[in-house]
């Protein structure tokens, strides 16, 4: 299976109340953000993405995301969506990042593939290394 080799950066981010029930009474803060991520290396492109994310009183939470990305992966461009899922404790990030499928166009099509995230919550770089392949059309 190829591995594609990158890195994202945070271009902007807006971050917004997704319910107005106070933490107090849900348990949790519940907000959505929306960014734009600029991808360099074996994934070249920008993204846009929207996260919902569940922060508790102790600052631990968990998040899910869309995120369409547009550009080019290895030699082939296109677009595509990755399924984010993680959590965070303490400044610290873990997540998954899954090819939605279906979801690859242009020369992407046919795109899956999954790639892991795990380090500090705000940073300049974020590397990934992206395992995917292609579906084999007759």
């Amino acid at each position: 299976m190829p591995q594609a080799n990158a890195a994202y950066s945070v271009k902007s981010w807006n971050r917004k109340a997704w319910h107005d029930t106070p933490a107090e009474i849900t348990g949790a803060n519940l907000f959505r953000i929306e960014m734009i991520h600029l991808y360099n290396g074996d994934i070249e492109g920008e993204a846009t993405i929207q996260y919902l994310v569940s922060q508790n009183g102790d600052g631990k939470g968990n998040f899910v995301a869309l995120e369409k990305v547009t550009g080019s992966v290895g030699s082939r461009s296109g677009s595509f969506v990755f399924q984010r899922i993680g959590t965070f404790d303490n400044g610290k990030i873990k997540e998954t990042l899954t090819v939605m499928p279906g979801s690859g166009t242009d020369e992407l099509n046919g795109l899956s593939g999954q790639a892991t995230f795990e380090g500090d919550q705000h940073q300049e770089r974020y590397p990934i290394t992206f395992d995917y392949e292609f579906e084999v059309t007759q």
